[in-house]
């Protein structure tokens, strides 16, 4: 497959809508067939309502008949569920509360005031990789799928998405761009939210405000970042934890900046002395932040230290330190999970819309013949007295599922 020819222009007057967006129809064509279903009225939802312990929040939808652009897919798939920016508390799929700690800071929707940040120095135009113009579900890499879901996550709550095509540090390792990426970012945006390509929301129709009320971001606040297993290998030469720079929740203000700046000059040393050795040598970026400059923005509310569990790692990495990403997940422990990350973002909202449907449809398609016996070829009504007695040996040569 040959690579397609992009230009990049500046993050300040980079358009909302990228040549590839198309990609992302191929990545969540299922959600299409939900459309297919609730195109055809102007408005759904009270009639296909979830159940109550499963989504609490519910919401009238109006969508365009005749419309069925990825958009309103999109749209009509989320919007009827997203939950509440302030609501008090959230339960998760395992039947854990988490609540708010206090009054929401963040009562109303960010908008495009939020910008949800992809950075990468790559050219990513090979097969099955973002920037080509083709790309299949079977086939697709991982971290194709970790950007697409960042696009989405985007899509859904109304935020402004940027991939940015970072230039290289000629003497240091890729990932250092991020640094002064996210400096110019903030530059245009009052918040911004940087994620790795392996990373990836896992609730998508959470908002951010929900979590930044959650997590508590202040008016102070500068970063989040969410700190990493309890391992030999994360530890900084002071004997504290490093914090995990594949997920940044940034807020703009002077002291940000302030921040940003001395993180990206930090190899330098002319502030850091040894820090030049983060320049190739892991972990990079996020040893130089974690031997230097949290030390040196440490007001109490500067930076939000977010729980393992909640912001970092996956199910499949709870044996270390319980990082389970329940929130967040960061799939450093493999990321091969990425696609079945991005295909439960979507068919986790899907399947009971679907599962629904056919529930609602049920007197068209199915049919009841208990009331009947085989004999031979010949199906022949029961007497009451023989339903009564099939009831003792209901289940008998069966299987829970399957035969």
């Amino acid at each position: 497959m040959t690579a397609s020819n992009y230009s990049y222009s500046s993050l300040a007057h980079l358009g909302p809508q990228g040549r590839w967006r198309r990609v992302l129809l191929v990545a969540v064509v299922p959600m299409l067939c939900g459309f297919i279903y609730y195109a055809y009225a102007s408005s759904f939802f009270p009639h296909t309502a979830f159940k109550p312990s499963q989504y609490p929040y519910q919401h009238n939808v109006s969508l365009p008949a005749d419309d069925i652009s990825m958009a309103t897919v999109i749209k009509a798939l989320y919007s009827p569920i997203l939950h509440p920016v302030d609501a008090a508390n959230f339960t998760d799929e395992d039947g854990d509360v988490h609540k708010l700690p206090g009054e929401p800071r963040f009562k109303e929707k960010l908008g495009k005031r939020v910008l949800v940040l992809d950075i990468d120095s790559r050219p990513l135009t090979n097969d099955g990789q973002l920037m080509n113009e083709e790309l299949k579900w079977k086939g697709m890499r991982p971290l194709s799928a970790g950007m697409l879901s960042h696009f989405m996550f985007a899509n859904i709550h109304g935020y402004d998405y940027k991939f940015i095509r970072a230039p290289d540090y000629p003497d240091r390792w890729g990932t250092w761009v991020k640094v002064p990426m996210m400096k110019e970012a903030l530059k245009t945006h009052d918040y911004i939210v940087f994620m790795d390509s392996d990373v990836m929301f896992h609730y998508p129709h959470l908002p951010l405000e929900w979590l930044l009320n959650y997590w508590n971001m202040t008016a102070d606040t500068l970063a989040m970042m969410s700190i990493d297993p309890d391992e030999p290998q994360n530890y900084d030469t002071k004997g504290n934890r490093y914090l995990n720079t594949g997920f940044v929740i940034a807020q703009q203000s002077k002291r940000t900046q302030e921040m940003y700046k001395a993180w990206a000059e930090c190899p330098s040393e002319t502030r850091y002395k040894g820090c030049g050795q983060w320049k190739v040598a892991w972990a990079h970026e996020q040893a130089a932040f974690g031997n230097y400059i949290r030390y040196d923005f440490d007001r109490p509310d500067d930076i939000k230290v977010l729980p393992c569990v909640e912001a970092n790692g996956a199910p499949e990495a709870v044996n270390r330190g319980g990082c389970k990403g329940t929130f967040v997940r960061h799939f450093w422990v493999d990321k091969g999970l990425l696609a079945k990350g991005i295909s439960d973002s979507v068919m986790q909202y899907f399947v009971p819309r679907l599962h629904q449907m056919y529930h609602q449809e049920a007197s068209e398609h199915i049919i009841d013949k208990k009331g009947f016996k085989l004999v031979g070829a010949d199906m022949v009504p029961m007497t009451d007295e023989e339903k009564e007695a099939l009831k003792k040996d209901e289940g008998k040569n069966q299987k829970d599922e399957g035969f």
